[in-house]
């Protein structure tokens, strides 16, 4: 069962027989839930793992079905209370609840979006498993990661994103694969300090006659007007988004 909500296997079935189902599980009817990936280090995610899991769900109240897939644990977890668990401080708990049944291991979560509705399971899911590929790949691999809080960010793995990416930076990132130069980055930069070249110059560590000469190539790659208020918010969401996917990859 949760294996078919978590893919949409549900999609076929009544609204009465997902109720009927749910409760076999001990889900709570009518109440929305929310996905959670896990994975852990030094510690396998056999039975030991899941009592551990079930003994930090069961102290914050959440009710919750566990399944193992692709090396990580992913949870359909329910709470009454749904704005209460909107908060990251409720699975930094659970995480921390976990970490003290199974010492001398650490833990990533990845916090899917709400689903008001079994079919909504499924966006839920994938957005958990981003949100764990996105901690997972930070610098502070260990820890949790919302996609409520992810802003733009969670919009990486769409291809409406990809295609964005493309059609306002692909010039420059196809010009730094090529020639392993750094342009995006430099203008990520630019645009992150307000078009202050000496900001630009001291967050890069490099001299800002050399910032002029790498936007000046900027726009010829680009052929936009970077003082342009309407081409700066798109160049800055595509490099937001950009950023999001170079950093789960």
């Amino acid at each position: 069962m949760a294996d078919d909500l978590l893919d949409g296997g549900t999609d076929v079935m009544s609204d009465e027989d997902l109720v009927r189902r749910g409760r076999a599980l001990g889900q709570v009817p009518n109440s929305p839930y929310r996905a959670v990936a896990l994975r852990w280090t030094t510690q396998a995610l056999d039975d030991r793992f899941l009592d551990a899991v079930d003994g930090a769900t069961h102290a914050l109240q959440i009710t919750c079905v566990a399944t193992r897939r692709d090396h990580m644990v992913i949870l359909l977890a329910q709470r009454l209370d749904i704005d209460a668990w909107a908060d990251t401080a409720v699975w930094l708990a659970m995480l921390d609840l976990i970490t003290k049944a199974l010492p001398g291991g650490a833990g990533s979560m990845g916090v899917g979006g709400l689903a008001r509705v079994p079919r909504d399971i499924p966006r839920s899911y994938r957005q958990a498993r981003q949100a764990l590929e996105i901690r997972t790949a930070s610098d502070d691999r260990h820890g949790v990661t919302n996609h409520d809080d992810l802003g733009v960010y969670g919009l990486v793995s769409t291809p409406e994103a990809d295609d964005f990416v493309q059609e306002w930076l692909a010039p420059l990132l196809d010009y730094d694969h090529l020639h392993a130069t750094d342009l995006t980055e430099t203008l990520a930069s630019y645009l992150k300090h307000t078009g202050h070249y000496g900001q630009t110059a001291e967050a890069l560590d490099i001299h800002r006659s050399t910032v002029r000469y790498r936007l000046h190539h900027i726009r010829d790659l680009l052929h936009h007007d970077l003082g342009a208020s309407d081409v700066r918010f798109n160049l800055q969401i595509a490099i937001r988004i950009w950023q999001g996917s170079h950093h789960t990859r």
